[in-house]
């Protein structure tokens, strides 16, 4: 036989050392959509964003497209500002109510804007859940 018939220990020892499955992996730059939480597309639930601004804080009537435990996606002719402070106002149809702290965290689709919850919103979690009824999911 010859001598490279057989595998050497350095041939192992290079395989050792470089193993694809052990490398470190950024996730962020392989989900081209951030969104890890389910998000309900709803057309019942009314919603209402206040301003923050110190001189002229408004309420101002929003389209909801999309929501979910940490964020929501909104329509909203008005222009809001990246960063923004706001709180978000959401209604059910069964009268339950929400009052959220958000900021706005996307503006580039104006007039659609991403709203980022301050905290996770567990309740909210459980009320979408519990009173889907078409099953829409985005």
């Amino acid at each position: 036989m010859a001598d490279n018939d057989f595998i050497g220990d350095t041939d192992f020892l290079e395989d050792f050392f470089f193993d694809e499955l052990d490398q470190d992996i950024e996730l962020d730059s392989l989900l081209t959509n951030k969104r890890v939480s389910v998000r309900y597309r709803r057309n019942d639930i009314r919603a209402v964003v206040k301003t923050h601004s110190l001189l002229f804080p408004r309420l101002i009537k929003v389209l909801l497209l999309d929501i979910s435990s940490k964020g929501a996606a909104i329509k909203c002719e008005k222009k809001l500002t990246v960063n923004s402070r706001v709180s978000f106002f959401l209604q059910f149809n069964d009268g339950r109510r929400f009052t959220i702290k958000a900021i706005v965290a996307n503006t580039q689709s104006a007039p659609r804007y991403g709203l980022k919850f301050d905290s996770y919103q567990t309740e909210l979690a459980d009320h979408l859940l519990s009173t889907q009824t078409d099953l829409q999911f985005g």
